[in-house]
């Protein structure tokens, strides 16, 4: 089933008339090793020095995340690199996302804790807030006041099982990654939409909508 809501009917209609358009190569690309029991999902890999990445989550994931059909899972994964910061901010938002589920909040919903950390991530390394991150011992008090976390109820759920198994499917990704940079979107775990022929929300929401169907 198409999952546009009455705002984009006229652009699905029209879409979905041309949905054998999508091009291998030229719209998408398939995986070589494709992603296992991600069949129902579609996977975001992103990194938080990226301006692109930026954008698309202020401008484009809040959409995109309202358009995706329940059954969908969405996974948003944090590609670090050895830049300052970036291994503690993945943990973070590993925690944020456990302790979402742990209240009953998917990574679809709005103002869930991993959203609220990253809003001021992105916000902070990006020069649109007046918050500044020095040193690690700022990024954790910053991390744990938007987490409503003492510091002893974030280590124990850092070393959680479901924090680590979190941890270590990003850094699978890594590979992934490496195909075209960031951001990316997996669409069934054997997708790659091609990030620099996307135009715009609708044209990547359309995109998706046919990838999930295609066996």
């Amino acid at each position: 089933m198409k999952f546009f809501k009455v705002l984009f009917l006229g652009f699905l209609f029209v879409g979905t008339l041309f949905a054998n358009d999508l091009k291998e190569g030229e719209d998408y690309i398939v995986l070589s090793k494709p992603i296992k029991n991600m069949e129902n999902s579609v996977i975001e890999l992103f990194n938080i020095g990226c301006p692109h990445c930026a954008y698309y989550h202020e401008e484009v994931l809040p959409l995109l995340l309202e358009m995706l059909p329940q059954e969908i899972e969405f996974y948003p994964a944090h590609m670090k690199t050895n830049a300052h910061f970036h291994t503690q901010i993945s943990e973070f938002l590993a925690v944020a996302i456990i302790k979402d589920k742990k209240e009953g909040k998917d990574t679809k919903s709005k103002n869930t804790n991993y959203q609220m950390l990253l809003n001021d991530y992105f916000a902070i390394f990006h020069g649109k807030s007046a918050k500044k991150i020095n040193n690690e011992a700022d990024l954790t008090k910053l991390s744990l006041e938007i987490l409503k976390l003492e510091e002893k109820e974030y280590k124990t759920l850092l070393k959680s099982k479901e924090v680590k198994e979190i941890l270590e499917f990003w850094d699978s990704l890594l590979e992934y990654a490496s195909i075209q940079g960031v951001p990316s979107f997996i669409v069934k775990g054997k997708y790659m939409i091609k990030a620099q022929n996307i135009q715009g929300v609708e044209d990547l929401i359309y995109k998706i909508d046919v990838l999930k169907e295609q066996k």
